[in-house]
């Protein structure tokens, strides 16, 4: 089969490669599409993220559907039905699991992070308990971007939103316009969003934000010197943590769903302390899929909006540069392996 790997920073090769070995526990998929989410651009323009680092020859992706080559009758699936697939693989047997926390499992094995392997390759091996069923209209764009909205409404869930609370969302990609468009079919009106990139903040404009900015000293300003009771950071800078406190209010609360570049933050901690903020960092998501799913086949949130790019496996790294370098107004591309 044909893969894209990682060879080196920012150098990625499209090469045979071995296709997935047939395991009991799993079966072999055929990888419908697959998206390009922030962690996979920290692979390939860093290396890795933190002490995950990809080496040579990793195949990423996690975003992804997929095409059934056999039929799961005890899941009244067919053979050739279009799936969503869950990424991870918690053990289910550790104490943090047993808690609630799968997401946080230290022996989650997650398809696209390392040392696993990802769907940007035109088959993949999964276990059935990541398959999850979905209407059959839905898009092979809306059943990849159920992950990324499955991060945002586990982000969401973290917040413990109150209806009368204003919100800020700093970033306006695909995760931060995924929780906008959460927050708005439950009701929220007082919604920011801040961005630097015009094209992004117009998605937000369309997605139902109060009002938008270019930079967190104009919302303050805005705000008079204020700042809001929830702020949401979903961006890939250093500074991310920082301007969320100073776009917070006295006792206000962080959700920090971004990963930075560099893998550090900076920030000013007496200024957190004196306002009392409280910070929450997000990872991946709890069981949510279901959930989204729900939300989408109710028309609640609609997602194809925010896929903006399509590739063939052998254009991957255009779709790479493009992505990392905020190229055609892109927002989210996705990868089709076996066109």
């Amino acid at each position: 089969m044909k893969a894209l790997l990682l060879e080196d920073v920012r150098k990625i090769s499209i090469q045979e490669y071995p296709e997935p070995p047939k395991k009991d526990d799993h079966i072999i998929t055929k990888v419908n599409a697959v998206g390009i989410c922030g962690s996979d651009l920290h692979y390939f323009s860093e290396g890795g993220i933190g002490s995950a680092n990809v080496g040579s020859g990793f195949v990423p992706g996690h975003e992804f559907s997929a095409i059934l080559m056999e039929s799961i009758p005890e899941m009244n699936l067919e053979e050739g039905e279009h799936v969503a697939v869950d990424p991870a693989k918690p053990c289910f047997k550790c104490q943090w699991c047993k808690k609630g926390y799968e997401n946080l499992c230290p022996y989650v094995e997650f398809i696209g992070a390392p040392p696993f392997n990802g769907a940007m390759a035109q088959y993949v091996s999964i276990k059935k308990h990541q398959i999850h069923k979905i209407p059959k209209h839905f898009s092979p764009e809306t059943a990849v971007l159920l992950e990324t909205l499955g991060v945002a409404l586990h982000a969401v869930d973290l917040s413990k939103v109150k209806f009368h609370q204003e919100i800020c969302i700093l970033g306006s990609g695909p995760v931060g316009l995924c929780i906008l468009k959460i927050l708005k079919s439950m009701g929220a009106k007082a919604i920011y969003v801040i961005d630097p990139i015009n094209y992004r903040v117009q998605h937000a404009l369309k997605n139902g934000a109060e009002h938008v900015f270019k930079s967190v000293d104009d919302f303050v300003q805005y705000k008079n010197g204020g700042g809001v009771d929830l702020v949401f950071e979903a961006t890939n800078s250093p500074e991310g943590l920082n301007l969320s406190i100073h776009a917070s209010n006295i006792g206000g609360k962080i959700i920090v769903v971004g990963i930075p570049d560099g893998d550090n933050y900076q920030f000013k901690a007496s200024e957190a302390r004196r306002r009392g903020i409280s910070i929450k960092f997000s990872r991946r998501m709890g069981e949510v899929y279901d959930r989204t799913i729900s939300m989408v086949e109710k028309g609640l949130v609609a997602l194809d909006d925010l896929a903006t790019h399509t590739y063939a496996l052998n254009d991957g790294d255009k779709a790479f540069i493009n992505n990392l370098e905020y190229r055609d107004s892109v927002l989210k591309s996705i990868i089709f392996p076996n066109k």
